[in-house]
């Protein structure tokens, strides 16, 4: 599951904003054939009371954590998933001009994760494709789907 938590000025996004930043987030993911339902974005916002850069409160910063779940990255690939990730971003958030922002990325381990209380299928299985398909994370054991959660 990528998790995406973006905190910002509650100014900083639009509803409709907001909408499509998260259509890209969720595309960069099942491009990689990640079920759509595994990607969560959650924008959090921060007052300027309550966020401060430097000793200063801001309303023009936006931070955001990347935690990686269902799949992790060789480091030989990092760099180019960061391209990608900057890519995405870039008009959502660079291309304003008015924005300041940062973004970091976690790996946690894969066997710590659990959907519905079930440990999900392997990347690329056959039983991820159906989840995929389905939008759902369903019953499975031993490579074999045991019916709707």
């Amino acid at each position: 599951m990528p998790l995406w938590r973006i905190f910002s000025h509650p100014s900083t996004f639009t509803i409709d904003q907001k909408q499509a930043l998260g259509e890209s987030i969720t595309s960069l993911y099942t491009t990689s054939h990640l079920p759509g339902f595994y990607v969560n974005v959650i924008f959090i916002p921060v007052e300027a009371e309550n966020f401060y850069i430097a000793g200063k409160p801001v309303t023009d910063y936006v931070r955001i954590a990347i935690e990686h779940i269902a799949i992790h990255r060789p480091i030989e690939v990092r760099a180019s998933m960061c391209a990608e990730i900057d890519k995405l971003l870039a008009p959502h958030i660079a291309a304003r001009g008015d924005l300041r922002w940062e973004y970091h990325i976690n790996d946690t381990p894969r066997d710590l994760w659990k959907i519905q209380g079930m440990v999900p299928p392997p990347w690329k299985s056959a039983e991820e494709k159906v989840w995929a398909e389905k939008g759902v994370a369903l019953a499975w054991e031993d490579g074999e789907l045991k019916g709707k959660m």
